[in-house]
């Protein structure tokens, strides 16, 4: 590879889970961590393997783990899905005169890395983006392996995890572990692009003194730490060229992630997105249009998805972007407030290239729903889901379970509902507390104790939550379920792949079949699921070329 100048290597994301580390415990003691392991992975030779990973072992005959680099950018993982914090961050670059490379999956592209950073002279900034990061385990790992093979690496952090521990945390606490663990600069805003335009520029020239002047910063320089002050800063939509199709992104097959507006014009009582993000912020749709062009203008690219929280509250603004999506051919995802679907936005939808979305139910008891501040009834959750389903629209519906005022019963609602209401998928999550939300101000209203994950309050604690959780798995018969962490991003991912919406759902009810005995304890390879599955991707890659035989 040529020489080159590079201001700055992102790594967007990387693989979150552990699965070797899963694999050593002992299997007698399932019972004690099944809650790490199952809806995510389940067991298969020897060890536990992520969903995706399991089609890669039974249509490839090869896992993740003992797969080189090259043979991981062709196998199956979420993680090889775009990302879009890393693409976005180039394309505002790319305008200013800034060279940003984008590493998608570390974990698949660590010999590409290498190559660019070995290839800049000088060496260039690396960023790791912490956006799906909930502790400071994957930043070491990433730091670790890089400087291992170059010393001289300098790093910068930015994402929902820096903001959230600066914010909600002590500063000086991470400034300490950001020296241990040999980090240089952490950008702490929500919106840190123009933060680190300025970290850039003043380590263009040169790196001297400390760079004080840059907003959002903690930094670890020359021996000293440091933390400069904050300064809020709006989302960065529309408003810069639109230079999609002039990226260096060798990791895009037919799927970018792309955005429409900032923001969240809701307060729903377990979400801090609508304080942290200051309201509801939103792009122009002609300058949207440019963006779309820009997009769809990289070959092979023919679908989207719309990370917008809530892309369809106005109801004028979502009426004006389906016209906008009806004048290009793509194919698209996003998030939904299904209670503002009426059959006539469904059908223009369907129309302009919508095949699915994800839809925050949260909970169909009516009473829970008032205490999330939902502002909606389960009533009007099934009118959208029917308009939805009449119009071939795919829907992936996700519960929270446990939030203050549940109870069994109130959670028998969300299994009646989910039954009656043909999801195509769905995904169970416990309440998380975090304190920095709506419900925090009215904890004694609820006897809410505890924080993350481990809480209790007057009608559940979050032990009777997960164990709820696993039984409402194996109850459910007329939806899909998938794992919650990776959820409408599994389903598009494997869409991207090429699968159909039939084969995504018989491969993971096969998957789920296997995962239910497994939570009963029958940890045999010789399942059925297994064959069947092995079945249905030999089908798959048999279809895939004959059609490439016929064209």
């Amino acid at each position: 590879m040529a020489v080159s100048r590079l201001d700055l290597i992102i790594i967007t994301q990387s693989e979150q889970v552990d699965t070797r580390k899963l694999s050593s415990f002992p299997l007698d003691q399932l019972a004690v961590y099944a809650n790490l392991v199952f809806p995510r992975t389940v067991y298969y030779q020897g060890g536990f393997r992520l969903h995706t990973d399991l089609l890669n072992m039974l249509g490839r005959g090869v896992s993740w783990n003992d797969a080189g680099f090259a043979q991981r950018r062709e196998m199956h993982s979420v993680w090889n899905l775009p990302g879009f914090s890393g693409i976005h961050l180039a394309a505002y670059l790319l305008p200013l005169g800034f060279q940003c490379a984008v590493i998608n999956n570390f974990d698949a592209e660590a010999d590409r890395f290498a190559e660019l950073f070995a290839s800049s002279d000088p060496p260039p900034l690396v960023g790791i983006s912490t956006t799906f990061h909930l502790n400071w385990t994957e930043t070491r790992r990433l730091t670790r392996q890089i400087r291992d093979r170059f010393p001289e690496a300098r790093f910068v952090m930015g994402g929902a995890f820096v903001h959230d521990q600066v914010n909600n945390g002590a500063p000086g606490s991470f400034l300490k572990t950001m020296a241990k663990y040999g980090i240089h600069f952490a950008l702490s805003a929500v919106n840190p692009e123009r933060d680190l335009v300025a970290l850039l520029t003043w380590y263009r020239q040169g790196a001297r003194g400390q760079p004080d002047h840059v907003a959002n910063l903690l930094h670890n320089h020359s021996g000293t730490t440091g933390q400069s002050g904050s300064l809020w800063h709006p989302p960065i939509l529309g408003n810069i060229p639109a230079v999609w199709d002039q990226l260096d992104l060798p990791f895009v097959h037919r799927t970018l992630q792309l955005r429409t507006s900032a923001g969240c014009s809701f307060s729903c009582a377990f979400c801090s997105y609508p304080e942290i993000a200051r309201g509801f912020h939103d792009q122009e749709i002609d300058n949207l249009d440019a963006h779309v062009r820009s997009a769809l203008a990289r070959p092979g690219v023919d679908r989207i998805i719309w990370l917008d929280d809530t892309p369809n509250v106005p109801k004028e603004r979502w009426s004006a972007l389906c016209d906008l999506f009806s004048r290009h051919d793509f194919e698209w995802f996003s998030f939904l407030r299904v209670q503002y679907i009426d059959d006539d936005m469904a059908r223009r939808m369907r129309d302009s290239g919508c095949r699915g979305v994800y839809l925050g139910l949260e909970s169909a008891n009516d009473t829970v729903l008032k205490n999330m501040n939902k502002k909606a009834r389960a009533a009007q959750f099934a009118r959208g889901l029917a308009h939805l389903k009449k119009h071939g629209i795919k829907t992936m519906a996700a519960f929270v379970l446990g939030f203050p005022g549940e109870t069994s019963e109130t959670l028998r609602d969300n299994i009646a509902f989910i039954e009656n209401n043909a999801i195509d998928f769905f995904t169970l999550k416990e309440f998380y507390y975090q304190t920095n939300t709506p419900v925090h101000r009215d904890r004694a209203l609820y006897d809410l104790t505890g924080s993350g994950s481990r809480w209790q309050h007057a009608t559940m604690n979050s032990d009777q939550a997960n164990a709820h959780k696993l039984a409402m798995m194996l109850e459910v018969k007329n939806s899909v379920l998938v794992d919650p962490d990776t959820s409408l991003w599994h389903v598009a991912y494997l869409y991207d792949q090429g699968f159909s919406f039939d084969m995504i759902a018989n491969m993971q009810k096969e998957i789920n079949a296997i995962m239910f005995a497994q939570i009963n304890g029958c940890m045999d390879d010789n399942h059925p699921g297994f064959a069947r599955i092995k079945n249905l991707l030999a089908d798959h890659l048999s279809g895939v070329r004959q059609g490439c035989q016929r064209s």
